[in-house]
């Protein structure tokens, strides 16, 4: 049980590091600051429950689309590792890692941000789905495992339904600066596991060829 407890918490950390909610919510304030609550809530609660069924979705069925295009777990988690790489990187040297300059002002336009690109790509973006995917391959089928990845991104994204919530409240009390220094400490984090990702990969390739 406390393998299991711990590979939750090693769950959510990651989730957490990679959706940054922080982050997401300084965009979500910056667009939505104008609309009213009710309009804002209703937004967040459908980003969300998509959020939460993409994620889920990649947790169990993320094997079958490998398979399906003949993709090995192994070059997966290779190649998840250099992109949650740069998303950490990105995030260190100050830019936004989850929706650039140009999908801000298409959504800025739009009347219905929900979907794209609040829930895509914003919280269950490309780095997300790769997390779950490969969080899924370090489960090693046991259902306690299994059961913490579910866990850990209801929590996440739960956590990220409320910090949308209170979105104006926050970015006046944690303010540019504060987003900043919490997208370069969740950006070192988010680094460190893209490292780990592509050396586990290798490994998994290298004990394949021996």
């Amino acid at each position: 049980m406390q393998e299991s407890i711990a590979f939750f918490i090693g769950a959510f950390i990651s989730l957490f590091a990679i959706i940054n909610p922080f982050s997401t919510v300084s965009v979500f304030h910056a667009i939505t600051r104008k609309d009213s609550k009710k309009k804002n809530r209703k937004i967040a609660q459908i980003a969300i429950v998509i959020s939460i069924c993409v994620l889920i979705f990649f947790v169990f069925f993320g094997d079958y689309v490998l398979r399906l295009f003949n993709i090995s777990i192994d070059s997966f988690i290779i190649a998840s590792g250099i992109l949650v790489f740069l998303v950490g990187y990105k995030m260190i040297k100050g830019d936004r890692s989850h929706i650039n300059e140009e999908d801000k002002k298409h959504a800025m336009r739009k009347d219905d941000i929900s979907i794209i690109p609040l829930a895509i790509p914003m919280i269950s973006g490309p780095g997300a789905m790769a997390t779950a995917l490969v969080l899924m391959e370090n489960s090693n089928s046991d259902i306690f495992n299994i059961v913490g990845i579910v866990f850990a991104i209801v929590s996440v994204c739960l956590i990220t339904y409320f910090l949308l919530l209170k979105a104006h409240s926050v970015d006046r009390y944690i303010g540019k600066i504060g987003v900043k220094v919490i997208d370069k400490i969740m950006g070192l984090i988010v680094l460190v596991m893209g490292v780990q990702f592509i050396v586990n990969g290798l490994i998994g390739i290298l004990s394949g060829l021996l």
